[in-house]
């Protein structure tokens, strides 16, 4: 290893003057809520790219992508009518009448025995 190599975490904090730390630490924490949401990985990219800038400079310019996992979103289920369009209610299924049921128990009720 060279030793007069200024280490990388170094440069890092520099980029940007640390808006790039604190853009990635953002970025990590959203992505690990949407894997502890969702039980699935995801990924944190981070591309840097370095351009000669003439005169001894060099210019460097961060990119930070995440690809976060999704919850997989439920389906609905349609029945198809003889005109073609869809319903939630099966038509080929007959309606039952619906009816008030009384909260007084009638003859023949349970009674309670005590012991």
């Amino acid at each position: 290893m060279n030793t007069k190599a200024r280490p990388f975490m170094d440069t890092l904090r520099d980029i940007e003057a640390g808006g790039l730390l604190d853009e990635l630490t953002e970025a990590q924490h959203s992505l690990i809520d949407a894997i502890r949401m969702t039980g699935k990985g995801g990924d944190l990219t981070i591309k840097l790219t370095y351009k000669p800038d003439g005169g001894g400079q060099m210019t460097v310019k961060a990119d930070v992508k995440t690809k976060e996992p999704v919850l997989a979103r439920g389906t609905s289920l349609f029945f198809l009518t003889p005109e073609g369009n869809i319903t939630r209610r099966d038509p080929r299924q007959q309606e039952i009448p619906l009816r008030s049921v009384e909260d007084e128990p009638g003859p023949g009720a349970l009674r309670q025995i005590s012991q």
